[in-house]
């Protein structure tokens, strides 16, 4: 250590420093700057000019040049070099010591202004050099206007803008990293110069009243006042001092002028507050007034007060010196009492306004100068109340809440009732989630949201019509309720990454706002850069305090984090990403899973593990090492046979070939580049595959039939061992089925291998059983006993009925549907109904509706029940064998009365049907049961369709295409038209044309044509045979008859049958099919063809008219065809 102190300068006017000087000792002047010294980690400056080395070295005695302190003057620009100093090191070449930090400088006590800076200073000599550090006791260091300064490794502290606050005791600690820090300390002392508190105010007073100017101010040391009346100090005036004024206060800081005078006291006075450290001085204008009293509030023409509440009424005024006020009521002077209170101001308070406080009032104000005077009328009104306040609740979000307020007020007043939330009137006009109604008494927010949260206020505010016909407020009333809204927290926040390590990595978060509920726990997440957007859960904080945890990750990846916040509403959303955790590479820290050897054929050994997810490969070059040997208890430590698999996603290996069940020691072991798992794997024995056994049991009998489900059997063991169980005896099979089922029914029953005799329960009952037996290895069967055992079961009790269901029958009755049971177990001989009130949890009594003992029967009806109540109806079916297992079906029997008019709608349509459904009206009873009345539009009878007690809707169908159809809907409760609702009719059109060709109204002209057409051909044949008008015996020759014979199957000759028949004709009296070939003879067509000019239908003269009609079927056009004519119909 080594230190110069040269002369002390003022830095502020020179610039000065330590330098190193050629020039002789003594001193002189140059103009040249000689090398200055600088500070370093080994050099340092006090404040003060001082020089300090930590320690020497033999560079310090700068080849033999002394040591100057240097003071350079900027305005003269001149240069004074102090004496020279000189450094000698002894043992100059040798090594430095080790020395622990010893404190060179510190002040003894540092002293700084109210709002300057000031620096303190801690210089240590040591080796090596020590890093500097301060620190307040007791205190933090004032955050923001504290640093070291440059250059000096921490040796000086500058605080900025003092604060007393900033006075105390601060520490520096030296550590050079080889010896334990070494502290000191130094106290801050800060001083203020004057500052205010209060400045002196100006003053309006009255004459005769006492005027004074207060005047505070702080600084350390405390200021010491001095007064001043327009600029001249008041303890220098004669005269009237003594008299007119007075300092006084703790401090001598308030001047008091007693009795002001208008000419005498007007005037600018001045305070002034000094210390050693400086001043501060400000003006105050005293003015002194003489007036009358004038109004400033002057009472209103009537006030409106409120029963029970607190009123005032108003009489203020403007007087110098202050007017003195009085009150009277009717006329008397009103005392000051507990009723009745004179306010500074003048204004009259009354006090628990009552009824009986109406009538005149009267205000007098008063002083030496004048006064003034008015009267008001009082009336009083009934208070506003609320009959119904809104009551603090909490939702969930996306639920609705709902808040009612009500008041009342006096009879002549207005209500207006407003919504507030958190103190701000609600817009409805913003929102459609957020609504009131027209009297504002309820408010309603659907679909809450965590920014409804908050207090809801409300405010019912009663107005009274005023003598200028405005409404002014009478009063006003507030209640308040809480909304909590409840749901899953925010995300947490200010998560990162505080440390990331081999095998962990520390994650840090704060939690985000709970939405009203705790939040209980935090779930720590990654995602690795092996499986990108997949994270998984790596940890949970047993609760919610906890903000930092350290969890475990894998070797070998790159990870980043994020934290979940968890609520009795559920899970937040994930927080922000951390930044990334890398990991190195580490052996595999465990072995594969659910490691097992099982043959799949009788000559293999299948090996098989469930792979290592990536997570767990630790590092580069993973594979798996599988081993397995024989297993020899004599020989634990036989060969193995290694087998490496490299493809981490394998899973298996199969070795082959092998002996028939043989057992395998199996390991399998997980290796990376670093070497093989750091736990030993676990060794187990497998077998190679199993085969069909070759014995069978002998001697398979029932012995005895004990129910309906019960038998027990017999058999004789069979021999053990691999040779001929073929695998492990794992037991028998006994297998079961009906005669009438077979082997689709088939049913089995397993039985341990050291068993002889057992018993089946799962027969069915009624049954022809057939029963075999088998060994059971496992995974072969061995081949059936026989011969096969058959015997019967006897009749059991049903199971339950099937697919059993109920529908309330208006207010009394329920319907009962029913199918047959599945599994009837014998011959049904009917059903036993009973029913029971359901009550919350409670059941009542059994009551029958007596057995049904038809068992074909699928459907019952309750009557006699009670409306509007729930009811538990059970069915059994029964047997010889008694009754089988219950089935029961709850319902609730309709509300008494006429159900409300379902509402129609048109659902679906096509060509033939409609599908009409409805719904049921918010309000009214609903329907027990729904059937459609349709008809067509204009007919007058409405068809009804089957009703409905499930759904919503019905098919009508078959309709006709195209046509128009009224609809309407019937709702029911009971039997009766007065227990039933129909909508109002509904027109629906078919879709399709309606074409003529179906109408009915068509169908049927067109038959009445065709009759009419075949009587007048008829008769026109008669007519035309009796005229002789056509040679029809020619015609009749013509046609091979022999018209003088007469008939011997009687009726008219000319449709007599023919004489002859050829081979290929129809037999003789037989009717041709109508889509035959063949035309019969003698048809009605083939006459007219013969009998006519050439063409069949078409006639001259008389027979024309039948052309008409029924013209050739030959010459028709196709289309013509393809619908056969009224005429052809009746051929």
């Amino acid at each position: 250590m080594w230190t110069y102190r040269p002369t002390v300068v003022k830095q502020n006017e020179d610039s000065m420093m330590w330098s190193i000087i050629s020039q002789p000792a003594g001193g002189g002047e140059t103009d040249e700057l000689p090398e200055a010294v600088t500070e370093d980690d080994r050099i340092a400056y006090d404040g003060n000019g001082d020089i300090y080395f930590a320690y020497v070295t033999a560079e310090d005695m700068a080849g033999g040049d002394g040591y100057g302190c240097t003071l350079y003057n900027k305005m003269l620009s001149t240069l004074k070099i102090g004496s020279q100093h000189k450094i000698r090191v002894n043992n100059a070449g040798g090594s430095i010591s080790e020395r622990r930090p010893t404190i060179q400088y510190i002040p003894k006590g540092v002293q700084g202004l109210l709002g300057d800076k000031t620096t303190l200073t801690c210089i240590f000599s040591s080796y090596p050099t020590s890093e500097v550090v301060w620190s307040k006791i007791g205190d933090d260091l004032p955050v923001g206007r504290w640093s070291y300064k440059r250059k000096t490794h921490g040796r000086m502290l500058e605080l900025r803008d003092l604060r007393m606050e900033d006075k105390g005791w601060y520490q520096c600690e030296a550590d050079n990293r080889v010896f334990p820090p070494t502290q000191e300390r130094v106290y801050l002392d800060v001083k203020a110069a004057p500052y205010w508190i209060q400045e002196p105010a100006n003053i309006i007073s009255a004459v005769g009243e006492t005027a004074q100017l207060v005047c505070e101010a702080g600084g350390d040391p405390k200021p010491k006042y001095e007064f001043y009346m327009n600029g001249e100090a008041l303890g220098n005036k004669v005269g009237d001092f003594d008299r007119r004024y007075r300092i006084s206060g703790a401090d001598q800081n308030i001047l008091l002028l007693p009795n002001v005078e208008k000419d005498l006291d007007t005037a600018v006075y001045q305070c002034n507050a000094s210390n050693e450290f400086g001043y501060i001085w400000t003006n105050a204008y005293v003015n002194v007034l003489a007036e009358p009293p004038v109004w400033l509030t002057k009472p209103l023409p009537k006030y409106n007060l409120v029963n029970t509440v607190d009123g005032e009424l108003h009489c203020e005024t403007f007087a110098a010196p202050k007017a003195k006020v009085k009150w009277f009521k009717n006329k008397d002077e009103l005392p000051e009492n507990d009723k009745y209170e004179i306010l500074e101001n003048g204004n009259l308070k009354i006090v628990n306004v009552a009824f009986r406080d109406k009538g005149t009032y009267l205000c007098v104000a008063r002083n030496t100068f004048g006064s003034e005077n008015a009267s008001t009328e009082v009336l009083v009104r009934s208070k506003t109340v609320f009959t119904k306040t809104p009551e603090s609740t909490q939702a969930d979000v996306t639920e609705s809440v709902s808040f009612s307020c009500e008041a009342d007020a006096d009879d002549e007043a207005i209500l207006e009732i407003d919504w507030l939330k958190d103190g701000e009137q609600i817009d409805f006009d913003l929102s459609d989630r957020v609504n009131a109604d027209a009297s504002h008494t309820s408010l309603t927010i659907s679909e809450v949201l965590f920014a409804d949260r908050g207090e809801y206020t409300c405010k019912a505010t009663a107005y009274i019509t005023l003598a200028n016909g405005k409404a002014g407020l009478l009063d006003e009333i507030s209640a308040v309720a809480r909304l909590a809204v409840q749901g899953p927290p925010d995300p947490p926040v200010d998560v990162s990454l505080k440390d990331c390590g081999v095998k962990t990595a520390v994650i840090a978060w704060m939690a985000g706002a709970e939405n009203d509920s705790p939040i209980l726990r935090f779930h720590i997440q990654y995602q690795a850069d092996f499986k990108p957007g997949e994270w998984q859960d790596v940890a949970s904080t047993g609760d919610a305090d906890t903000t930092e945890y350290r969890v475990n990750v894998p070797p070998w990846g790159n990870y980043t984090f994020r934290v979940i916040a968890e609520n009795d509403k559920g899970k937040s959303q994930p927080s922000d990403e951390t930044e990334n955790c890398q990991t190195p590479a580490a052996a595999p820290n465990t072995n594969p899973r659910n490691v097992k050897g099982n043959g799949t054929e009788p000559n293999n050994l299948v090996i098989n593990w469930t792979p290592m997810e990536r997570a767990e490969h630790n590092g580069p070059g993973f594979f798996y090492q599988v081993k397995y040997r024989k297993h020899d208890p004599d020989n634990p430590d036989g060969e193995w046979v290694v087998v490496n698999i490299t493809d981490p996603n394998n899973s298996s290996i199969t070795i082959e070939p092998t002996e028939t069940y043989e057992p395998y020691d199996i390991e399998v072991t997980a290796f990376n580049d670093l070497g093989p798992a750091t736990i030993p794997p676990v060794q187990m024995v497998g077998y190679s595959g199993e085969d069909k056994p070759v014995v069978v049991p002998m001697n398979f009998n029932v012995t005895e039939v004990l129910g309906p489900k019960t038998a027990e059997f017999e058999w004789e063991p069979v021999a053990d061992g691999v040779e001929n169980i073929k695998g492990a005896f794992v037991g028998y099979k006994i297998k079961t089925w009906t005669v009438a089922e077979g082997r689709d029914g088939l049913r089995t029953t397993l039985v341990k291998p050291d068993q002889t005799r057992a018993r089946v329960e799962n027969l069915k009952p009624y049954s022809d059983i057939v029963a075999v037996i088998v060994v059971w290895n496992g995974v072969y069967e061995g081949d059936e006993s026989d011969p096969q055992s058959l015997f019967p079961t006897p009749e059991g009790p049903p199971g339950p009925v099937d697919r059993f269901e109920a529908y309330p029958l208006g207010p009394q009755k329920i319907v009962l549907h029913w199918q047959l049971p599945l599994e009837p177990n014998g011959n049904l001989l009917g059903y036993e109904v009973v029913h029971q009130t359901v009550n919350g949890t409670r059941i009542g009594p059994e009551v029958a509706i007596g057995d049904i003992d038809d068992p074909m029967q699928r459907k019952a009806t309750l009557t006699s029940l009670e409306p509007d109540t729930k009811y538990r109806v059970t069915i059994r079916a029964k047997t010889g064998a008694g009754l089988g297992d219950p089935n029961y079906v709850e319902t609730k029997t309709a509300l008494e009365g006429v159900p409300a008019v379902p509402i129609v709608i048109l659902a679906d349509k096509n060509d033939t049907s409609v599908v009409i459904a409805w719904e049921q009206p918010d309000e009214g009873i609903p329907g027990s049961f729904f059937y459609v009345r349709y008809r067509k539009a204009g007919d007058d009878k409405w068809q009804d369709s089957e009703p409905d007690y499930i759904n919503d809707q019905i098919v009508l169908s078959p309709l006709e295409p195209g046509t128009k159809y009224e609809v309407k809907v019937v709702a029911g409760n009971g039997d009766t038209d007065d227990l039933k609702a129909e909508s109002a009719p509904q027109e629906v059109v078919t879709d399709g044309d309606d074409s003529v060709a179906t109408a009915g109204w068509f169908i049927g002209m067109m038959i009445a044509i065709a009759i009419l057409i075949l009587i007048l051909i008829i008769v026109c044949l008669i007519k035309r045979n009796r005229g002789g008008k056509y040679p029809v015996q020619e015609k009749e020759a013509a046609l091979g008859k022999d018209p003088e014979k007469g008939d011997d199957e009687g009726g008219f000759p000319e449709y007599n049958q023919p004489l002859t028949q050829e081979p290929t004709d129809p037999l003789k009296g037989s009717h041709p099919s109508l889509n035959s070939d063949v035309k019969p003879m003698g048809s009605e067509t083939d006459s007219m063809a013969e009998y006519g000019d050439g063409e069949g239908g078409k006639f001259n003269e008389d027979g024309s008219f039948i052309g008409q009609y029924g013209g050739d079927n030959k010459k028709r056009a196709p289309e013509q065809q393809e619908q056969p004519s009224a005429l052809s119909t009746f051929v």
